[in-house]
């Protein structure tokens, strides 16, 4: 099989121009759409809606949390029927002309309550757990009672398409790049440090979390897995609503806060979140052993101890303000920033037939960063076309980082190299400019935008060697780096989609042109490249009458290298490891196709069958050095690999007071690789599962168990090494006070064990490196999550944003 992508590109976008030709020509279907609401105007969320001919059922399918619905049927349907639990049945006459227009827009639908219904008593429906979109996955942290008192890292245990590692790793799909959006936009916050942010995140304080498997080509291409949305935006109306959360670990985290404030007077919206949290991690131990072969063999024996604490904090803000019924205005401002210490004692000793090598190292590490973003989007409706929308976004960010790390040498047997310290100052800078059109062509949804991103981020990185005839630090300049980095990114990009009675299609390409214009002082070294990418999608999804779906797609997704992975100066700063980045790398190209099935009501069943192959995947590589005795690590366009990968997760109501959450998948990689001259073939089955059980006692009280498995994976970016599995055990116990308003919780997790070793193996045919670091397994912690206020309708959001997820994580 070809695996050409301009051979893609060109049949997708041909296919695109028949699709969107061919049903745009079908007069003989008219689209329904609609909004539903209460006696008091309030949204009524998952209703179900019925398109009739007479007795006969036509279309049928339920309206969105916002009481929003849109179903495509024959023109010969004669009544339009909707119900929904503790609301009177609704049915209206519906009348279409043969000639009219392929959309007919019923406008605000309103229900009333059911006069039978008993006094005392509140029915409600339940909010669904989990519901399938045409191009994406919404797990509703409102509906996931866990949400009270977890984090939302650990709800992501529990979505699908994601797992969560025992070092609270993130991946998509088996993938760590990805690109995270906060309320559909990129924010420095998650940015720079995803996993604190996600860690000290309350679930409490966000509405869901979309999944997209197949991103549309609205988003920008980067990111392998694909692109996680979080919204954090509550229902909301004229007053207040707000959410505190307090919590702690021990004894590895630390206290931690969150706040979600929710606020809107007229035409004037706020919306406010933000945490902190500290983080202390008790000096744990590790290990490095090495052995090498050939003419004169050694053995390198490392033993280590590391001490670490942080602090982080954010907070995040979004402003809208309704000029008229047409005109919207919104702003974000975000704020983030961190601050690191840690201590790290090191003994190592290289021992060989002709020498021994022996040093005690001292490392004191001291850093922090600060970011800032903001937004501003202006979005202009149409009287004559309500569908048509057009939006104008721009966006600023930036982050500066500064470090000092300190380090002495003593001990020391054939070791000469002195003390030394480094100072290392970074920035960066982005710009985004961005121009979104929306319009019904018939019933064909077109969607259409360009976007420019400018991007400048340098490094100062000093060494200062200390002298000891004078006595002082003096600068290295051997070992300083500088470097500047300058990229700019044009894209435009162009979606249709319609639906075809059960069948919803969504299909695009997007353009993009990247520039590369990089200044290496350090090394002397000057890379200015560019390239261009066409990046085709394609989604079909059928919805059955049950209330299964079956959903296809294709896309291809972009990772661009690093400034870290391009950068080719050459890291001593352990005489026994040197790193060096390749400014010669290239991007890569991934060719994804999809298969899902599911069924989302009591008993929620959602399964992804992915395989995907890319040729030149940007990979690390390690090679020992037998004459200087040093192992050099670098990386390049070396890997070619074919993955096929089963996702499955099933939420099931076992009991009315149990339910099971299982969550996980399994893998199969064929990888090939160039490494230190030499091709290594190789095949890998992966697979991890967690399997939570929460169980809902009287009076308020929850209690959840959770058993998490992962078997041994890939060392991260490299062929040669491998890391330990591992099992995980989670056990929490909460109770709802003051009509559920506050919750109070424990929990804690692995309590079994005390310590996990992570053990990560490197093989090469000379060499073999084994590298074991322990951190502490068993941790206790508590949370308190109160609610308050009371607000009626949503913020209002702009239908378009700028997603700056080109960069993946």
């Amino acid at each position: 099989m070809s695996k050409n992508p301009t051979i893609y590109s060109a049949l997708l976008l041909i296919l695109l121009t028949c699709f969107s030709t061919a049903f745009a020509q079908d007069t003989n279907l008219v689209i329904i759409k609609g909004k539903v609401v209460d006696s008091l105007q309030q949204p009524v969320a998952w209703a179900t809606i019925k398109l009739m001919k007479k007795d006969s059922v036509i279309a049928t399918g339920a309206a969105n949390e916002q009481g929003v619905f849109q179903l495509t049927a024959k023109k010969a349907i004669t009544d339009i029927q909707i119900t929904s639990t503790s609301y009177a049945p609704f049915t209206k006459v519906i009348s279409i002309d043969k000639e009219q227009h392929a959309a007919l827009d019923l406008g605000v639908l309103r229900l009333s309550k059911n006069s039978g219904e008993l006094k005392g008593v509140t029915v409600t429906a339940s909010r669904p757990l989990i519901t399938r979109e045409i191009d994406k996955l919404v797990y509703s942290t409102e509906a996931d009672p866990e949400s009270k008192f977890s984090s939302v890292l650990e709800i992501m245990r529990k979505v699908p398409f994601l797992a969560v590692d025992g070092q609270e790793n993130l991946t998509m799909k088996g993938s760590s790049s990805y690109r995270i959006l906060i309320n559909g936009k990129p924010s420095g916050m998650v940015d720079n440090d995803p996993k604190s942010f996600l860690r000290s995140l309350p679930a409490s304080s966000i509405q869901s979390i979309e999944v997209y498997t197949t991103p549309p080509a609205k988003y920008d291409a980067e990111g392998l897995g694909g692109v996680i949305n979080i919204v954090t935006t509550k229902r909301v109306g004229e007053g207040y609503k707000g959410n505190i959360n307090l919590n702690g670990a021990y004894p590895n985290g630390g206290p931690g806060a969150g706040l979600s404030f929710t606020a809107t007077h007229k035409k004037f919206g706020v919306e406010l979140f933000g945490g902190s949290n500290l983080s202390y991690n008790p000096s744990v131990e590790g290990t490095t052993y090495r052995s090498t072969t050939g003419t004169v063999p050694s053995t390198l024996n490392v033993t280590e101890n590391t001490q670490r604490n942080s602090h982080g904090r954010y907070i995040g803000t979004q402003f809208s303000y309704d000029i008229d019924s047409l005109q919207l205005l919104t702003a974000q401002l975000n704020f983030n920033g961190s601050l690191n210490k840690s201590k790290y004692g090191r003994f190592s000793q290289l021992l060989a037939e002709d020498e021994t090598q022996q040093f005690r190292q001292r490392t004191d590490s001291k850093g922090n960063g600060n970011g800032f973003d903001g937004g501003l989007n202006y979005q202009l409706g149409f009287k004559k076309d309500k569908a048509k929308l057009l939006t104008v976004s721009y966006r600023y960010m930036q982050y500066k980082t500064r470090s000092n790390v300190e380090n002495a040498f003593y001990d020391t047997i054939n070791y000469a190299l002195p003390d030394f310290n480094q100072i290392n100052n970074t920035a960066f800078i982005e710009q985004t400019g961005q121009v979104d059109y929306v319009q019904n062509i018939k019933k064909v949804k077109m969607e259409a935008g360009i976007k420019t991103i400018f991007r400048e981020n340098n490094s100062h990185f000093n060494t200062l060697e200390f002298d000891p005839v004078l006595e002082q630090f003096i600068a290295d300049g051997d070992r300083q780096n500088e470097f500047e980095n300058k990229q700019s990114i044009l894209s435009a990009y162009n979606t249709y989609s319609f639906a075809l009675k059960t069948w919803g299609f969504k299909l695009g390409a997007r353009l993009e042109q990247t520039y590369n214009d990089i200044d290496f002082s350090s090394t002397q070294t000057r890379l200015k490249n560019n390239y261009f990418n066409l990046v085709p999608s394609i989604v079909i999804n059928k919805n059955n009458k049950n209330g299964s779906y079956f959903n296809i797609g294709y896309n291809q997704r972009l990772k661009r290298p690093g400034i870290n992975r391009l950068n080719p100066f050459v890291d001593r700063s352990d005489p026994n490891f040197i790193e060096s980045g390749n400014p010669n790398l290239q991007p890569s190209l991934m060719h994804s196709f999809d298969l899902g099935y599911g069924i989302n009501k009591k008993q929620s069943v959602n399964l992804g069958l992915m395989y995907a192959f890319a040729d030149n995947l940007d990979l690390k590589t390690s090679r020992y050095d037998s004459v200087s005795r040093i192992t050099y690590t670098s990386f390049e366009n070396s890997g070619k690999i074919d993955a096929l990968m089963l996702n499955a997760n099933f939420n099931l109501a076992i009991t009315k007071s149990l339910r099971t959450v299982i969550n996980g998948s399994v893998s199969h990689f064929w990888i090939e690789s160039a490494v230190d001259v030499r091709d290594i073939k190789t095949q890998r089955t992966l697979y991890n599962a967690s399997v939570s059980n929460t169980y809902t006692f009287k009076k308020d009280w929850l209690a959840t168990a959770s058993l998490n498995l992962y078997s041994d994976n890939l060392a991260p970016a490299q062929i040669q090494g491998t890391v330990n599995g591992y099992v995980a055990t989670n056990f929490s116990v909460s109770k709802s006070l003051l009509n559920k308003k506050l919750s109070l919780s424990a929990y804690v997790n692995n309590p079994f064990n005390t310590y996990r070793n992570n053990r990560t193996e490197i093989i090469s045919y000379n060499f073999i490196e084994i590298n074991t670091n322990r951190d502490y397994f068993r941790r206790f912690g508590m949370s308190v999550n109160y609610k308050f206020g009371k607000l009626k309708d949503d913020i209002k959001k702009n239908r378009r944003g700028i997603n700056n997820n080109d960069v993946s994580n």
